[in-house]
């Protein structure tokens, strides 16, 4: 009867979280209040839903009791405006909130099946239906509009408060904020921004200098870092893009997490922009100097996976290679990334760019790896077989850069393959779906406490944007 009554009681929630989606959706449409000679005043709002289903999760892992089949929601409404000032420089601000929740546990392992968690730990029991609602963005800025002329327009932009920042492709600073656990939904990763920032912004001439200061606001306040950095960047007639940036990761929040400075140069061009001008080629290279100088405990290492750290430099990158069949039906892109993250690597705050980063694979990428002691092979094809359709087949071959930071023997963890497609209906509705499977090797086999068979896992996602 218990169990029966908390069934009903998380049911109950489920139906009230749909209502109030569904209200929401009703009360706030997309809404102009003001657009005029004094600025501007809008509203909005954005649904997410997505639900999972996983045969032989993780691989069959005895150790963990996770759901076969769980389901996502957030729904974030958000209001911006702005006040025109002279010369069209502009005084703008925005502010949003998201209620997510999930009904099920992940494969992550953040929670597990059992009675309500009075705690915010990780990888703990947790009830079976988990919701939160917070803020999100809330900042204020001004943008320049033409008060430096010969700049150009809106070339110095200031901003502070809680906003996204995205650094390149994202391999180091992208999301800055955890989704999952007592916050509920985790696969849709709706949480993106960094919080107290202040960040400066000049674009002129192709080139574009940042300055900013960063927090990260994880679940766990152990995990708390802040970032001071630096980012130039220069884009040369859209065939070459180099940025260089310095980041100096601080580990004011406790003793889990890393004291970097971090260097990192990026290169994005076109080789052969008059005999192949849809070949492209990008590379990242990331050098970083740890400064922890020991564990809490380096008989017992906590220290993001990878134990005692000491006093070293570690780094990290990727090269890419790309090219577009732009002449023939489908317009297949092919490309393939070697991805290297050396044991100790400090993997940040890093986020999603499209499927396969840097959440590596649906599946490990996603629920089981960060961007440390990773080395991955990446095969990427991706087609549109109409328009508004595209489809993504993506093979990913995973290996521990040291097997020892797992407890492992072998280097070789697996094989992935992801099968994903993305519908934008219209300005307003997008859809996914996809299938994703996962073979291990015997490192990876290791890695799930013994379980060895193939794991499969397929999902659907819908996102309304008024």
């Amino acid at each position: 009867m218990k169990n029966k009554s908390f069934l009903a009681r998380n049911m109950r929630r489920f139906a009230i979280g749909l209502i109030v989606l569904g209200y929401t959706s009703m009360t706030y449409a997309e809404y102009t209040v003001y657009d005029g000679e004094y600025g501007f005043l809008s509203a909005g709002l954005q649904i997410q839903m997505a639900s999972l289903g996983e045969i032989n999760n993780r691989s069959g892992d005895p150790t963990y009791q996770l759901s076969d089949i769980y389901w996502e929601h957030t729904i974030e409404p958000n209001i911006q405006g702005a006040i025109n000032l002279p010369k069209g420089s502009q005084l703008y601000s925005g502010f949003s909130m998201i209620y997510s929740a999930m009904l099920g546990h992940d494969p992550s392992g953040i929670t597990f099946r059992g009675s309500p968690h009075s705690t915010r730990d990780d990888f703990a029991a947790y009830p079976d239906y988990k919701d939160w609602m917070m803020s999100e963005q809330m900042y204020v800025g001004w943008r320049s509009g033409t008060l430096f002329g010969q700049l150009g327009e809106n070339a110095i932009d200031l901003s502070a408060g809680s906003q996204d920042y995205k650094l390149g492709t994202g391999l180091l600073l992208a999301n800055g904020t955890d989704d999952g656990g007592f916050r509920g939904s985790y696969w849709i990763g709706s949480r993106t921004v960094f919080i107290n920032t202040m960040i400066a912004r000049i674009n002129t001439n192709g080139f574009k200098l940042e300055g900013f200061y960063l927090e990260n606001h994880p679940r766990n306040p152990d995990n708390r870092k802040r970032y001071t950095g630096m980012n130039i960047e220069y884009n040369y007639q859209d065939l070459a893009n180099f940025g260089f940036s310095y980041i100096n990761d601080d580990d004011y929040g406790g003793s889990l997490t890393a004291e970097t400075d971090a260097y990192d140069v990026r290169i994005d061009f076109k080789p052969l922009p008059n005999a192949l001008p849809d070949l492209s080629i990008s590379t990242e290279y990331v050098y970083q100097v740890n400064n922890k100088f020991t564990d809490v405990d380096p008989q017992a290492p906590t220290l993001y996976w990878y134990g005692d750290m000491g006093h070293k430099t570690v780094s990290g990158g990727f090269g890419q290679i790309e090219y577009k069949f732009a002449e023939i039906p489908w317009q297949p892109t092919l490309s393939y990334r070697y991805a290297i993250m050396q044991k100790g690597f400090d993997f940040m705050n890093f986020g999603f760019k499209t499927w396969g980063t840097w959440f590596q694979g649906e599946m490990n990428g996603e629920f089981i790896f960060d961007n440390t002691d990773l080395i991955t092979n990446t095969t990427r094809l991706v087609v549109t077989p109409i328009e508004r359709v595209t489809m993504n087949l993506i093979y990913l071959n995973y290996k521990f850069d040291d097997p020892q930071v797992w407890n492992v023997e072998s280097s070789h963890h697996g094989n992935e393959v992801d099968l994903v497609a993305d519908w934008s209906v219209n300005s307003t509705v997008d859809l996914a779906a996809g299938i994703e499977t996962f073979i291990p090797d015997e490192g990876g086999k290791q890695v799930f406490s013994g379980g060895n068979k193939m794991w499969v896992q397929g999902m659907v996602y819908a996102s309304f944007k008024f």
